[in-house]
């Protein structure tokens, strides 16, 4: 007997029954739930549902199944609204749909690639969009590997994506880990994930806002260094070359640094504290960081700063240098105060601003504070002269901080003055390199989205299941990170949004709150169930209209508007 399930609509509680259909060639079984009325909460009985005329029978059956519909509304009238829709279009024709809804099942789903054929038979996505044929489990495996190997369709849609990105961009590389050698590129490297797996790495570079514009793959051995000068020439070759990239420090070389002054790129990127030339300029800093002349404010925030000049210049002799510097064996950075500074022509020398935070100075401080009594606490609980010989391994980095002795058979710990004196002066200071921007202001809005992009890669590996890859073929695995691509553009697109109107909800809260919008119907017909205030709000302050009481589906092939103009227009 089928199973009798209640949906709970405000105050009513509305009666289906449940049972699970299987259709030749289909994998999963259909789910078909056909509506019985009314529970009655004083009797416990179900108020049968209305008896219809038949020309006002919405339905030819008695027979319907129930989808869930507002998630996939939401997403594809977003993607049509950010221009992601077309742009997967002129990039890879009709196919374009077939990975766009790949990516919006993908983003609702959340869990792993194999999940998408699931989520797609249980929401209205393929209806929506006029798809009807099936993603099973194969036909994905071979549209992954298809699309993998379509690299210049896959150059188009990044090359129509940056035209869109505006003109500040942040970089960043992150690794992603592999059970297999995905064909060499899955190789031993750093892990930033501390997995003991081979790995790839994944380069992405996003917009102002974090929203995603293109990616690069690299085997997992390759260096973030290494990385840059491929990445800038080809976002130069996108048509983008007079953006600003914003950058972390560890692509912060000196042969980095000089390679995009000489081809003319804008950046904007933090200095290594292991620089001489940094450390040269925050000194400076602590002297005047009370110097009301240099007090500078930027959103909401003072800041002390204090400008200079910097010039990448060979060494006198070759040195090797410590991870925490930007100087390399060969090169290194000078102020104006090297007589070698004057002999660098001024278009080849960047800016430099040392910079200093209170209120992140008192934050620095709280924390290493709380890090030191932490430590000091274990150190006495332990044996005195265990914890002498093993002061490196517990207090790590902290270890600068603290003087150990024994008197009389105890533990005597005293922190060193210098070192104390040392991290209060630094705390809250930060230098900045720049080319090609005007100010200091210019500089720090263009820097605001460096954090964006660390996000995205949050939001790729732990909201995408993007972190670990479970195949071996190489083009089968780009062919999946494209579709994670466009799931993560929706993604960050809602984000950025959702942090613009300082709203607190999560990404994953916001799209499982509107899949609750279900539709019930079959075939072409679909009628609407309730839409709640929340998500009726939540669709309008995207911009996105709201479902009317029946979704009618369309079985034309999409093409955008733009494109049928272009075609009248060459008619003519």
């Amino acid at each position: 007997m089928p199973k009798v399930f209640y949906v709970q609509r405000g105050k009513k509680r509305y009666a289906y029954t449940s049972t699970s259909v299987y259709e030749p060639g289909s994998k999963y079984p259909k789910t078909v739930n056909e509506y019985l009325g009314v529970l009655d909460e004083n009797t416990g009985k179900i108020i049968p549902k209305k008896k219809r005329a038949a020309g006002d029978n919405l339905f030819e059956s008695d027979s319907i199944s129930g989808k869930r519909l507002g998630g996939s509304w939401f997403l594809l009238n977003l993607a049509e609204q950010i221009g992601l829709r077309e742009d997967l279009f002129r990039s890879f024709g009709a196919e374009g749909d077939a990975v766009l809804a790949c990516a919006i099942a993908q983003a609702l789903s959340g869990g792993p690639f194999t999940d998408v054929e699931d989520t797609m038979n249980g929401c209205m996505v393929r209806e929506l969009m006029g798809i009807r044929k099936s993603f099973t489990s194969p036909r994905m495996s071979e549209m992954t590997r298809i699309l993998g190997s379509a690299f210049h369709n896959t150059e188009n849609l990044f090359e129509r994506r940056l035209a869109r990105a505006g003109d500040s961009l942040s970089y960043d590389l992150t690794s992603v880990s592999t059970h297999s050698s995905i064909g060499g590129w899955g190789e031993w490297g750093y892990n930033r994930d501390g997995e003991s797996l081979k790995q790839m790495n994944v380069g992405l570079i996003t917009d102002k806002k974090g929203v995603p514009a293109m990616f690069e793959l690299y085997p997992g051995s390759v260096s973030d260094v290494s990385t840059l000068e491929r990445t800038v020439d080809r976002v130069k070759e996108m048509g983008k070359g007079d953006c600003v990239m914003v950058m972390d420090r560890i692509f912060g070389s000196a042969g980095n640094l000089e390679y995009m002054i000489a081809n003319g790129y804008s950046f904007a990127l933090p200095g290594k504290k292991g620089t001489k030339c940094v450390k040269s300029l925050i000194s400076k800093l602590v002297k005047r960081r009370h110097d009301a002349d240099l007090w500078r404010m930027h959103d909401g925030t003072v800041y002390t700063v204090l400008e200079a000049e910097v010039a990448i210049v060979p060494k006198r002799k070759p040195s090797d240098e410590g991870e925490d510097s930007n100087d390399t064996r060969e090169y290194e950075l000078v102020l104006d105060d090297d007589e070698r500074f004057r002999d660098v022509p001024e278009d080849m020398r960047m800016k430099a601003y040392a910079c200093h935070d209170s209120r992140k100075s008192a934050e620095d401080l709280n924390t290493l504070m709380a890090a030191l009594n932490g430590i000091e606490q274990k150190l006495r609980k332990m044996d005195p002269y265990a914890a002498m010989n093993g002061l490196k391994k517990i207090a790590g980095g902290y270890a600068k901080y603290f003087d150990l002795s024994v008197i009389d058979g105890k533990l005597n710990i005293e922190r060193r003055n210098n070192a104390m004196s040392f991290a209060y002066n630094r705390g809250g200071t930060f230098v900045m390199f720049s080319n090609g921007l005007d100010s200091w202001d210019d500089m720090m809005a263009c820097y605001d989205c460096r954090t964006y992009v660390e996000q995205a890669f949050d939001a790729l590996k732990n909201e995408l299941d993007g972190g670990r890859w479970r195949v071996s073929d190489p083009e089968t695995a780009r062919g999946r990170l494209i579709i994670k691509f466009v799931a993560l553009i929706l993604w960050c697109t809602v984000s950025a949004e959702l942090r613009k109107e300082k709203k607190p909800e999560p990404v994953r809260t916001v799209l499982q709150s509107l899949d609750n919008i279900l539709a019930v119907g079959s075939g072409d017909r679909w009628r609407v169930l309730e839409i709640t205030k929340k998500n009726r709000t939540a669709m309008t302050s995207f911009g996105i209209g709201v479902p009317g009481k029946f979704v009618e589906i369309s079985d034309r092939m999409y093409i955008p508007e733009s494109v049928r103009r272009e075609a009248l227009g060459n008619s003519d």
